[in-house]
């Protein structure tokens, strides 16, 4: 009855050691339909990893946490989505491997003698021995399971055309602006924050005398915090020919206060 009562301890000690599947390094493919070359950050409690455009592979953590995935486009577009884990089906395997070592492991250890001895309390105990050695090995093939994630992982963007909403930010103005992708964002220590990214200022226009340069990122316009293309599309368009408009730049690691007028009408 000692050998019963400590197969039965270590059962319950390997089922509480045993962790619910494996975690292991796993190759993620990311797809961004309708919307080519968009960054991508991905995370979980493990860690978290970037994929600078997509389509495209990345390797990562596997965990029973979610796989969060955070792409953005060129011109402003962003998504967040969530990849869970799984797990393959226990086989079983295990179970009946651990119920045969189990059952003879017991009789080893008592002895053929004890056993004949007392036939009935003999078949008890191989039984019981049977028993927790299939619950023990069903915990540890369980155990064994390697966590994953989809291969596959395809986002749906929709991403606007920023050619738009330059030419509407340029009109009058000689200012070209494309939205911020996340990577870019991220080396200019801005986080996820919002802002646009200057790309063209044509000589003597407005943008020009206002200071602007080719590879600033507008932060705000007027107070209001920029997030893509149309929102500096609509400070412009709201803002009266020969007003001006603050705006927040940041530019080499510092931020500037820059003021941009719009020309009156027919220049």
């Amino acid at each position: 009855m000692r050998t019963t009562a400590l197969l039965a301890a270590l059962s319950l000690v390997v089922q509480g050691c045993a962790s619910p599947g494996k975690e292991v390094t796993q190759t993620v493919r990311l797809e961004t339909p309708g919307c080519a070359q968009v960054s991508c950050e991905l995370s979980n409690d493990r860690g978290s990893w970037q994929l600078l455009r997509t389509p495209g592979t990345v390797m990562v953590t596997t965990s029973k946490a979610p796989l969060k995935v955070s792409c953005r486009s060129d011109d402003g577009a962003q998504v967040s989505f969530g990849a869970p884990s799984s797990l393959p089906p226990v086989t079983g395997a295990g179970g009946v491997a651990g119920g045969v070592a189990g059952g003879v492991g017991v009789g080893a250890a008592l002895g053929a003698t004890a056993l004949t001895f007392i036939p009935v309390l003999g078949v008890i105990v191989v039984l019981t021995g049977a028993a927790v050695g299939a619950t023990t090995g069903a915990a540890l093939e369980s155990s064994q399971r390697e966590i994953r994630y989809a291969e596959l992982i395809t986002i749906p963007m929709s991403c606007q055309q920023t050619g738009a909403a330059a030419q509407a930010t340029g009109a009058g103005l000689g200012l070209g602006i494309r939205g911020l992708p996340l990577a870019q964002a991220r080396e200019a220590g801005l986080g996820e924050g919002g802002g646009v990214l200057v790309t063209a200022v044509a000589q003597g226009s407005s943008a020009a005398a206002a200071g602007l340069r080719s590879g600033d990122i507008i932060l705000s316009a007027g107070g209001q915090e920029l997030g893509d293309p149309s929102d500096m599309e609509q400070r412009v368009i709201v803002l009266a020919p020969g007003a001006p408009l603050t705006l927040r730049v940041w530019r080499d690691g510092r931020v500037l206060e820059l003021v941009l007028t719009r020309p009156p009408t027919g220049q």
